[in-house]
């Protein structure tokens, strides 16, 4: 969950750069469109506190067959305007209406901590109103959809302990503490972005039936937040076998252990890609 230089304050992110169509208005999630001549589309969420900008470096790391779509949400970077949304079922269907138009081509869904909340939710949306689904599910650095959401242990942290936690955590960079105006706005969306975790339904999760979409699961190693064997259980929520990766890092491996984590997601796009485009057997 990383506020690194506060999500509120930070630039607008970058379109990418070699697969994707100049920024459409008619979605403010999507920094730009899919390339329609790439294989297979990635759909991106972020980490609570965080925004679609750490994704920036992924689009050029994975090549041209990939289209790498950073999902950004409301009240942070270039929509920082826009209000942010605290209830995970209204987001849901807000992602639902927004992205659907463009999850009509083979697309995986990566979520990074509250980001694979987000992805598992607009995941059951999609299959309970019959929409187009992701090839896979890709989940990092999160609690499995029965469980209490990490947030959840942090409910009512006074300001000086939230902050405290994100500098332990590394969702915070020390050289933040020099900006009070950065580090209250930092503050105030990793709060807004605890609320909509808190209220995913974990309770229910038990009783759904398991997926018909593959999930896969990556953890960091010395990610001391969420563990491999907590990341492992999401693997009980599809009905195809998933695997675990785990990669050299923290909780934000995807930042600390960059090149090793999109070799490893590199390589299991390319999988997925192919299976898509031969007979549509999932991985």
């Amino acid at each position: 969950m990383n506020t690194g230089s506060p999500a509120a304050a930070a630039p607008s992110m970058n379109a990418a750069s070699t697969n994707s169509a100049p920024i459409n208005a008619a979605t403010p999630y999507l920094n730009a469109l899919p390339n329609p001549s790439a294989t297979l589309r990635l759909f991106c969420f972020h980490h609570a506190g965080g925004g679609a900008s750490i994704f920036a470096d992924w689009q050029s790391a994975l090549g041209p067959k990939i289209a790498v779509l950073p999902v950004q949400l409301p009240g942070r970077e270039r929509r920082i305007r826009d209000p942010r949304i605290t209830d995970m079922a209204a987001l849901a269907a807000e992602l639902d209406g927004h992205l659907s138009p463009h999850m009509d081509a083979p697309y995986v869904l990566y979520g990074h901590s509250m980001g694979g909340l987000v992805a598992w939710n607009l995941t059951r949306r999609l299959a309970e109103h019959g929409r187009r689904l992701p090839e896979a599910l890709l989940i990092g650095a999160a609690n499995p959809p029965h469980l209490p959401p990490v947030s959840a242990t942090l409910r009512g942290l006074s300001r000086d302990r939230l902050i405290q936690w994100l500098l332990d955590t590394g969702g915070m960079s020390p050289m933040v503490l020099k900006y009070p105006d950065w580090v209250e706005a930092a503050a105030s969306l990793v709060r807004d972005d605890f609320d909509l975790c808190n209220s995913h339904r974990h309770a229910d999760q038990r009783a759904v039936q398991p997926l018909p979409v593959p999930i896969h699961g990556f953890a960091g190693r010395s990610d001391t937040v969420v563990g491999a064997e907590t990341v492992r259980g999401w693997l009980e929520h599809s009905e195809w076998p998933g695997t675990l990766y785990t990669v050299p890092g923290g909780h934000l491996f995807i930042r600390e252990s960059a090149d090793r984590f999109l070799h490893l997601l590199g390589g299991l796009l390319a999988r997925i890609g192919h299976e898509a485009s031969q007979d549509g057997s999932r991985p």
